[in-house]
Parts: structure tokens; C-alpha cells; sequence
């Protein structure tokens, strides 16, 4: 085996234990930070602020800015969160990225095999989910910097290859003596780190390379902040990718994130104009002045590349964050404006891609669970106003209703058992079968929704009597109310709101009332036998209903 190949081999070999460690990292992370993540989702909603710091977060947690960049996809396509909290969240999410270059370029080589023997020892005793996704992390965090380590050492060795300095040199952007960076350089190196992002589809894995290259003197600082920019750009491929197929507000959520860092990297080539001669007596851009301040060494002169990288890419995310934040109305409406819809579909809440976080997927069950009870309660309500003589409605829509919630039933249960088959913690386990059985009494709410209808002679003028009426709607009215406050105890999680068996017995004893003062004798009221018996089976049907309600109102804590 020739030198060469060898020394390429080594190098390819370091960068998939990277790319390997990483990806453990993360889903180790994942594990272990399910419930954190949904705290974060919540905490999201409230504004613009909140989003870029849930954003940033989440992807601290998880170590990559591409998987926060899907999942916020998927939420905006379940419709969990607007286009302008998605655009906030994908921000924090360019900012959260970076700490991964933080770690990658502290030299902690010396820690990575015990964190490899250690990982893979946890991971032999472990058996809680939890446990082993932090064991997981741990030997994902050995494995990075082992393959960090693979790749410096041997790209020390390929700087001397003449052939490998020529490729790199074309991309150099040495400043001249005025201080001046070539801009033929710098959109070749923005060129080469977009290319190896999109290629990789993980930007800290792309920025991990770069540091390494830094260490081992192939590139200079000046040519790895290009680079750097280009990572940037690169990774909105992945989040591209994942718009395929959604609605178009995902898809405008995708394109803001591709904005985001296109519009950053232009504002900052442009600052590259504003050049002094800092304390070193170097003449460079103002940016470089700042990155040589915030990190240790002097970066100007070479020292301590690996960290000025890295503190370069902070920088350069928290400027544009801090710039653009104020324009986050502004690229909404220009996203919506680039991507139109004739007709916005539907939000699909069982959105396929958040089932690699189960925490994530249950979320969205729970969104579709809401969803659905309105729905179920919607055709129920149809129904009443059809028997009291509100509306007018044919057999066929309103079965056409039914079917429709049978078809949901049978989503919802499907996605819960694709996700039940995923790794799950203790509480996310037991979950799945509180939605299953909410899931089913909202069904049966519309079941019974057809049977109100189907009572009360189809919807031809409901019943003819105003005291038949008035009862029914009396009665009518109660349940609305519990249906309306168990829907938002759904999509809340809120147990504080209301007590759902009081709400329900509240209703039983309306209904026993009403049944003994007004129609022990139906015939002293003059009403036929017929109404008198439809009547007692509405009654019957409120009662079941507002069972079913308070079945879901009770487990909806439960759920988040």
C-alpha cells in the first residue's frame, strides 16, 4: 500500500468516525432531552425571542442545526408552529450549530478513548432508554474527537504534498498589504464549503474539517471564514429536501433558512470593505479584528487557527441573528410572497419525519388528537342544530362527515404504531395507549352524532315542538361548552382549566332533571309517542357524548 493512499485512507477513515461519533452524539442527546425539546416547542409559541432561543437550544441539545431544521419543517407542516415562529426557531438553530465547533475545537483528544471505553461499557450495562442515550452520547463524544484526531494527524502529513497545496491555493484569500481580501478567492472557498455541506449534508461536520484543516496549516484563517460561510449556505439543502412533498408553508420555511444564511454571507462579504490596522499592526477587515479579540492567540499571525475558526462562525451567526431578527415579518411575507399557493392544503399534524423523535411525534398525535375531537364535535353539533331546527343538512353530508373521522381514527392509530415502534422512554410508552382509547372516544362521538341525526327523522325539521326545543337545547348548550373546554385542554395539556367530571355529571343530572319534571307524562305535554321517544334518545346520545368528553378531558394532561 503506497504512502499516499494510505494517508487518504486514514483521512477518510478519521472523517467517518467524525461524522459516526457525531451522529451518536446526537441521537444520544435526543434520548436524553426528548421532554426538554418539548418544553422547548411550548416555550416557542410565545414570540420571536422565545423562538430563536428554543432554537437555539434544541440545537445545542441535539448537535445539529439540520436536524432542528427538519423537525421545524415537520412542525409547520403539522401545523404546530406559524411561518414567522418556524423563521425565529431556524435563527436560534444557526446559532445553537455552533457550539458544536466550540467542542470540536478545544483539543480534548487526550479524552477521547476513555470516553470511547466508558460509552461502549454503558451502553453493555444499560438498559433504561434514557441511560443508554447517554452512555450513547458519550461514546459518540469519543468517537468525534478520535476521528478528529485520525484526520489532524494525517492532514499535517498531506499539507506537504504539493498537490494538495496547489488544489487549496487557488482558494487562498491572503489579504494584500492594504488589508484587502481577493474576492476571486473568497467565492471560490464560499464555493468549496457549500459544495462539501451539500455533499455531507452536516455543516459541523464540514466545520470540523475545516478546523482540522486549520490546525495543520493547509489553510489560513483567511481562507477558512469563507469556507466557513460557504458551510453555512450548504446546509440549507438539507431542510430544502425535507420541504419536498410538505404544504407551502413548510416550503417557505425551507426558503427562509436558505435566505437567512445567503443574505448573511453577502452583508458579511460586504463588511470585508471596512479594513484597519487593529493593535496587531495587521490590516484586515474589521471582522477578523473582532474574531482575533473574542479568541485566544493571536489569530492574525497564525496562532491558535482551530479556535479563531470556530469563534468566527459564532460570530458571524450571532451577528446575522442580531441583524435579522428585526426583519422576521419583513422575510415571512417575502417567502410567502416567492412560494404561492392557490389553495393552502391542510396541515398533515402526523408529519412522518418527526418519528425519529418519538417526544416530537407524540406531539403531533396529540395536535391531530385535538384536531380531531373539534371535528368529531363539529358533526355532533351539526346534528343538534339539524334536530333543532337551526340548519338543514342532507344524510350525505353529514355521513360523508362521519366517514371522514373514521378515516382519522384510522391515521392517527397507524402513526401511533409506527411510533410505538421506535426506542421510548418509560412515559412516551405509556402515552400511545391513552391517545389510542381518546383517539377512539372521539370517534364515537361522531358515531353518536349520526345517531342524533338519524333520530330525529334525518334533518326534516327537527322536532316540532318549542318545548322539545328548548329542553334539548338547554341541554345542547352544556355540552358544547364541555366539548369547547376539552378541546383546549387537549391542545394545552392544561389540567387547571376545568374539572371535567363535575362538567360531566353536571350534565347527567340536567338531563335526569328535565327527563322527571317534563316527560314522565309525554302525553299530558300533547306530544306524540314517536318525538316523545326521539327526544329521550337525543337525551341519551347528550349523556353519551359528554362521557366520551370527559374520557378525553381526563387523559388530556397525560398527553404532553
Amino acid at each position: 500500500m503506497s504512502e499516499g493512499f494510505k494517508m487518504v485512507a486514514t483521512v477518510l477513515g478519521g472523517l467517518a468516525l467524525f461524522v459516526y461519533g457525531m451522529g451518536l452524539m446526537s441521537d444520544g442527546l435526543k434520548a436524553t432531552a426528548g421532554e426538554k425539546m418539548k418544553a422547548a416547542l411550548a416555550y416557542m409559541t410565545r414570540n420571536r425571542v422565545c423562538a430563536i432561543l428554543a432554537g437555539a437550544g434544541v440545537t445545542a441539545l441535539v448537535q445539529s442545526s439540520s436536524a432542528t431544521s427538519v423537525m421545524t419543517v415537520g412542525f409547520v407542516n403539522a401545523g404546530l408552529l406559524s411561518l414567522e415562529q418556524a423563521i425565529g426557531v431556524i435563527f436560534g438553530a444557526n446559532v445553537g450549530t455552533t457550539i458544536t465547533g466550540q467542542i470540536v475545537s478545544l483539543k480534548l483528544s487526550d479524552l477521547a478513548l476513555p470516553a470511547v471505553t466508558l460509552g461502549v461499557i454503558g451502553l453493555a450495562v444499560a438498559r433504561r432508554t434514557t441511560t443508554r442515550g447517554a452512555w450513547r452520547t458519550v461514546l459518540g463524544f469519543g468517537l468525534l474527537f478520535f476521528g478528529m484526531n485520525l484526520m489532524g494527524h494525517e492532514l499535517k502529513a498531506l499539507a506537504k504534498l504539493p498537490g494538495f497545496i496547489g488544489f487549496f491555493s487557488r482558494f487562498d484569500c491572503t489579504p494584500s498589504a492594504s488589508g484587502f481580501l481577493p474576492l476571486g478567492g473568497v467565492f471560490g472557498a464560499i464555493a468549496v464549503g457549500t459544495l462539501c455541506t451539500m455533499l455531507v449534508q452536516s455543516s459541523s461536520a464540514t466545520i470540523g474539517i475545516t478546523i482540522a484543516l486549520a490546525e495543520a496549516g493547509v489553510i489560513n484563517l483567511w481562507t477558512a471564514v469563507p469556507i466557513v460561510l460557504g458551510d453555512n449556505i450548504g446546509t440549507t439543502v438539507t431542510a430544502a429536501l425535507a420541504a419536498i412533498g410538505t404544504n407551502a408553508q413548510a416550503k417557505r420555511t425551507a426558503l427562509a433558512h436558505a435566505l437567512f444564511n445567503v443574505i448573511g454571507t453577502a452583508l458579511l462579504v460586504l463588511s470585508f470593505v471596512l479594513v484597519f490596522a487593529g493593535a496587531s499592526g495587521v490590516s484586515a477587515p474589521a471582522f477578523f479584528h473582532l474574531v482575533d479579540a473574542c479568541a485566544t492567540g493571536r489569530g492574525l499571525a497564525g496562532e491558535n487557527p482551530g479556535r479563531h475558526v470556530a469563534m468566527a462562525h459564532t460570530l458571524f451567526n450571532i451577528a446575522n441573528v442580531l441583524v435579522l431578527s428585526f426583519f422576521i415579518p419583513a422575510l415571512a411575507r417575502l417567502c410567502t410572497a416567492i412560494i404561492r399557493a392557490k389553495d393552502e392544503a391542510r396541515a398533515r399534524s402526523l408529519e412522518p419525519k418527526l418519528l425519529a423523535t418519538p417526544s416530537l411525534a407524540l406531539q403531533a398525535a396529540s395536535h391531530a388528537l385535538a384536531d380531531m375531537t373539534r371535528r368529531a364535535w363539529t358533526v355532533a353539533s351539526v346534528a343538534l342544530n339539524s334536530c333543532l331546527g337551526k340548519a338543514t343538512v342532507g344524510p350525505d353530508a353529514i355521513e360523508g362527515a362521519e366517514r371522514e373521522i373514521d378515516t382519522l381514527q384510522g391515521e392517527i392509530k397507524a402513526y401511533l404504531v409506527e411510533v410505538s415502534q421506535r426506542r421510548l422512554t418509560a412515559r412516551e410508552a405509556q402515552m400511545i395507549p391513552e391517545l389510542i382509547h381518546c383517539v377512539n372516544d372521539a370517534e364515537r362521538i361522531s358515531d353518536i352524532a349520526l345517531r342524533v341525526y338519524r333520530k330525529t327523522s334525518r334533518g326534516k325539521g327537527g322536532f316540532a315542538d318549542v318545548d322539545v326545543r328548548r329542553d334539548v337545547a338547554q341541554v345542547a348548550s352544556q355540552v358544547r361548552a364541555f366539548a369547547h373546554a376539552t378541546i383546549r385542554t387537549v391542545r394545552s395539556g392544561d389540567d387547571a382549566a376545568f374539572d371535567p367530571k363535575t362538567a360531566e355529571q353536571n350534565i347527567r343530572t340536567s338531563i335526569r332533571r328535565i327527563t322527571r319534571a317534563s316527560w314522565a307524562d309525554p302525553r299530558a305535554r300533547g306530544v306524540q309517542a314517536g318525538e316523545a321517544f326521539a327526544v329521550l334518545a337525543v337525551f341519551s346520545c347528550l349523556r353519551d357524548i359528554s362521557r366520551h368528553l370527559g374520557n378525553i378531558a381526563v387523559r388530556a394532561p397525560a398527553l404532553r
